[in-house]
């Protein structure tokens, strides 16, 4: 199950959290606005991996999406995505991989400033679990109903595709080979295939001259 493995290796502390609630607790929608509050309000970089790392999880059940969305906590893994913090990073990853599916964090996460900085992230990282949640979620963007023909010739570039073979190949955590080569099986034919059409059309562009 694809979806399992954005939670993979994040530990959930509501520790911090629990001593600003009050007694009774807060409903859903209102916690979650909670969380995004402490994550631009507080200093304490661990509050923060621990904020992100809940609102990533809520991103698990669809019923908290509008949530999610109507509290900005798509802005929150921007800003995470962009840092240089590994934890914060993978709890953006993450938190993308859970709300991806829906429509409108389809076309967020797809924005070339967004898409672009996590194409960066799967090509220089180190980190196992960052190569992982990558992958995870642009397969999980190709086979969403929103994705498109325009968003697949987004997503499915023959540069992906060689990041992620040559991961298949040379990953040193299983995890990683194993979903970057369902990736390959799924979608590496598409990509040859584009990349032969706009081949062959650069070819007749030349020949007409």
């Amino acid at each position: 199950d694809i979806l399992l493995l954005s939670a993979i290796g994040f530990r959930i502390n509501h520790g911090h959290l629990k001593r600003r609630t009050p007694e009774g607790g807060i409903p859903r929608p209102d916690y979650i606005e909670h969380l995004v509050e402490e994550y631009y309000t507080t200093t304490d970089v661990e509050a923060k991996e621990q904020v992100t790392a809940n609102l990533a999880n809520f991103g698990y059940d669809p019923i908290n999406w509008e949530y999610l969305k109507e509290a900005n906590a798509l802005d929150v893994f921007e800003d995470c995505v962009k840092s240089p913090n590994e934890r914060l990073q993978l709890n953006a990853l993450a938190g993308f991989c859970n709300i991806c599916l829906d429509p409108e964090a389809f076309k967020f996460i797809t924005k070339s400033e967004i898409f672009d900085q996590i194409k960066l992230l799967l090509n220089t990282a180190e980190n196992t679990d960052i190569h992982l949640n990558c992958i995870a979620l642009f397969y999980q963007l190709l086979t969403s109903d929103t994705c498109t023909q325009e968003g697949k010739n987004i997503i499915a570039t023959s540069c992906i595709l060689k990041t992620i073979t040559q991961l298949r190949n040379a990953s040193p955590d299983q995890r990683v080979k194993n979903i970057a080569a369902l990736y390959c099986e799924d979608f590496g034919s598409r990509v040859e295939e584009t990349v032969d059409s706009k081949n062959v059309l650069a070819t007749l562009k030349t020949i007409k001259k």
